[in-house]
C-alpha cells in the first residue's frame, strides 16, 4: 500500500482514495485502454460493469429534503454560532433517513427536521429538539410543509440563542 493514503472525513473528500499523485474516486478503477492495454483485463472490466449497470438499472434519483432547501439563504437568517447542514439520521430501527439539522455553539443543541415522508420532502415535516448530548431528542411539533418547518426551526434557534 506504499503510495496510496486514504483521506478521512477532516479532508472534506471522504471516499477519495489517493493513488500516487493522482487523486481518484473509490468507484472508479483505472482502465489502460491504450495500444498496449491489457486485453484480457479490458474485456473482463467491461463485462463487470455491464453486470454491475444490470443490476442498477432500477435505481432512480429521489429528491431529498436536502435538495429543497437553500442552505445560503437560511443562514443568513440565522444567529451568529449556528450552522445549518444536511445530515443521515436513524430513527429506532428504520433505515437511515435524510435530514436537515440546525446546530449551536452550545454542544448538544440541535434542531432537525425530518420529512414523515421520505419520498415528499416539502410535505409533513417533523421538528425534532436536542438540548443537551446526553438526552434523546423530542419532537417539538409537525407542521404541514418544508417552509413551515423552516420557519418553526429558525423561530426556535433565535429563542435557544437568547438563552
Amino acid at each position: 500500500m506504499s503510495g496510496v493514503r486514504r483521506y478521512t472525513r477532516a479532508d472534506r473528500n471522504p471516499g477519495t482514495v489517493m493513488t500516487e499523485d493522482h487523486p481518484k474516486d473509490d468507484l472508479t478503477r483505472e482502465r489502460d485502454d491504450g495500444p498496449t492495454g491489457d486485453v484480457a483485463t479490458t474485456t473482463a472490466n467491461t463485462a463487470d460493469e455491464r453486470g454491475r449497470s444490470d443490476l442498477l438499472g432500477h435505481v432512480r434519483r429521489v429528491e431529498t429534503i436536502a435538495d429543497r432547501v437553500d442552505f445560503e439563504t437560511v443562514r443568513t437568517e440565522l444567529p451568529d454560532g449556528w450552522e445549518l447542514k444536511p445530515d443521515l439520521v436513524q430513527f429506532g430501527s428504520a433505515p437511515l433517513a435524510e435530514t436537515v439539522v440546525f446546530e449551536g455553539r452550545r454542544v448538544g443543541r440541535r434542531i432537525l427536521l425530518k420529512p414523515v415522508d421520505d419520498a415528499e420532502p416539502t410535505g409533513e415535516i417533523e421538528v425534532y429538539e436536542r438540548i443537551d448530548p446526553r438526552r434523546s431528542r423530542r419532537v417539538l411539533a409537525t407542521v404541514d410543509s418544508l417552509s413551515a418547518a423552516l420557519r418553526a426551526a429558525v423561530n426556535r434557534v433565535h429563542q435557544l440563542d437568547r438563552g
